[in-house]
């Protein structure tokens, strides 16, 4: 079977890294950035990764250098795959 890519991993690749968007203004509860068009909810109701809304209050950081880290909510998918592996796409879950 050819390998494929994790949920975590495809939503890492399409959109910005994390902490990395220039969100604007889209709609009245929504912003989007402009660079790859992620939507999220204004209040960071939205997963931290990927773009449908988070239920998982949540702080991931990257695992290579540097001192990113963000708290916010993951949704379902994305916390269960971080709590199966230790590091996606250079990040991992704190705590």
């Amino acid at each position: 079977m050819p390998y494929q890519r994790s949920w975590v991993e495809l939503w890492l690749e399409r959109y910005c890294s994390p902490g990395q968007h220039r969100f604007r203004q889209l709609r009245a509860d929504v912003l989007i950035c402009e660079r790859c068009r992620k939507q999220e909810l204004i209040g960071g109701a939205t997963c931290l990764v990927c773009g449908i809304p988070g239920e998982f209050p949540h702080t991931i950081e990257r695992s290579t250098g540097g001192a990113d880290r963000l708290t916010g909510r993951l949704c379902g998918s994305c916390l269960d795959e971080f709590e199966d592996r230790q590091e996606i796409g250079g990040w991992r879950l704190v705590g």
